[in-house]
């Protein structure tokens, strides 16, 4: 009986003892893939960076090579976009 025991807590222990392997397996192999991650986000916001700074300069260039040309397509935007919130806010107030 008492032999009994003895292995079922050695078992029990030995159970434990694989779990609390297979745990510290796992949290490693979580660690890695949010490192990974962090990595990977941190690299796609450099290269967005550095996009939106070569538009930048190429938006710069454009207007300084082209200053009527920027100016109307500024207006005609600018017009555009006017006309469609005038739209959205009488279609908002009319209902």
């Amino acid at each position: 009986m008492q032999t009994k025991a003895v292995e079922t807590s050695t078992d029990a222990a030995v159970k434990l003892a694989h779990l609390s392997q297979e745990v510290s397996k796992a949290k490693a192999i979580v660690n890695d893939v949010i490192e990974d991650g962090k990595r990977e986000a941190l690299r796609t916001v450099k290269r967005a960076y550095v996009a939106a700074e070569d538009r930048l300069e190429d938006t710069t260039y454009y207007i300084k090579r082209h200053p009527w040309q920027s100016v109307g397509i500024a207006a005609g935007v600018g017009a555009g976009v006017g006309l469609f919130a005038g739209w959205i806010c009488s279609k908002a107030f009319k209902d």
